[in-house]
């Protein structure tokens, strides 16, 4: 088999998302690893070279000089730049980590695959008017013309949750997806007791990550504790505009290298939170409880299906939320937690399901 992993577009220095960083690099290490791909060309750019030293003589790196540019330049390369890659290429079948497949693709005997984790503009079509989302409404509508197109055009679609794949036959039924989960590489680390006391709270400015909301539980919950004093929250994110914090017990810390948060999780903080109200996935839940971290997060259906729901919380029950954070924050169970795959194991039902076809 000969495939093709097209990272070209993603920046690997100014990602604005970390999560798709990390899956773009894991399915690339566990395609590698798979025995019925005999070639392996990835698509990259000259800020992910760092990332693919020694490789194995089956695995071919095409490096541009820089990623994508936004606006049209992220229109040229999904529309004709990826287009001339493949046929250039000829892979049996070519994989987009982010979709965005060309209108007119003209691919030749080369299969497509697209590996998506959410269709989040249909949260802002539905919960908020065109002015009220964080991206321009031109982006907005190429976001979903293009995500619509992945499903209606690709001979496969994987997907990390048995929700996104809900989503996705809700909009084309005729649609083949294929449940893949999502891999981690690294060894879990063990449970301790914390030794600090503070919280770790995942903040952002997109309304979805409902920012403002968790400001206002987390207030809720700090004056029916008796033993609230000196207890930091330590936000991590950017706020959403207009907002404020509450008080010098909230510390914003913006984007942190992995090193230092890994340090504010383990020596500071006693738990971590989340607040969400869509998801196709919910990756810091799950980062955390993997890293020997608990984290409360809301029950959102693709989170559900990844976490116990004892760390998961309604987000409209303040009641709910306050118990929760009570019982983690004291007597966290962190026993009997799930077992997550590998990438090499993603790779490998991958493979699986572009060979049933």
């Amino acid at each position: 088999m000969k495939l093709l992993l097209a990272l070209t577009d993603q920046s690997f220095t100014a990602t604005k998302s970390v999560g798709i960083f990390n899956v773009s690099m894991g399915l690339a290490r566990g395609l590698m690893q798979q025995p019925e791909v005999e070639e392996l060309h990835i698509l990259g750019n000259t800020e992910c070279a760092a990332h693919f030293t020694q490789l194995p003589p089956h695995v071919h790196l095409h490096l541009a000089d820089k990623p994508v540019p936004r606006r049209f330049g992220r229109v040229w390369w999904d529309q004709f730049g990826v287009c001339a890659a493949i046929r250039r290429i000829q892979p049996d079948w070519a994989i987009l980590p982010k979709g965005f497949p060309p209108f007119f693709p003209a691919l030749g005997k080369t299969r497509l695959a697209c590996y998506l984790h959410d269709v989040n503009w249909e949260y802002y079509e539905q919960h908020h008017g065109a002015g009220d989302s964080p991206f321009p409404r031109h982006e907005l509508m190429y976001f979903r013309a293009l995500g619509l197109r992945s499903l209606r055009v690709s001979d496969l679609v994987l997907t990390s949750t048995r929700f996104n794949r809900s989503r996705y036959e809700h909009y084309c039924p005729g649609c083949r997806v294929a449940v893949v989960g999502i891999g981690f590489d690294d060894e879990p680390r063990a449970y301790s007791p914390a030794t600090g006391r503070d919280l770790l709270f995942y903040a952002s400015p997109f309304p979805h990550k409902l920012t403002s909301l968790g400001i206002q539980r987390v207030e809720s919950w700090l004056k029916q504790r008796s033993d609230s004093a000196g207890i930091r929250i330590h936000l991590i994110g950017r706020l959403p505009q207009g907002l404020s914090l509450p008080g010098p017990h909230w510390v914003q810390h913006g984007r942190l290298p992995f090193a230092e948060l890994q340090r504010i999780l383990h020596e500071e903080s006693r738990c971590a939170l989340y607040f969400s109200d869509y998801e196709g996935f919910g990756m810091p839940p799950v980062e955390c409880l993997r890293g020997g971290v608990p984290c409360l997060a809301s029950a959102l259906p693709p989170i559900c299906e990844n976490i116990p729901a004892r760390f998961t919380f309604d987000n409209a029950d303040v009641a709910d939320f306050i118990s929760k954070l009570n019982t983690i924050y004291d007597t966290p169970d962190m026993t009997s937690l799930p077992t997550y795959p590998t990438w090499q194991e993603v790779a490998r039902r991958c493979v699986a399901a572009m060979q049933q076809l």
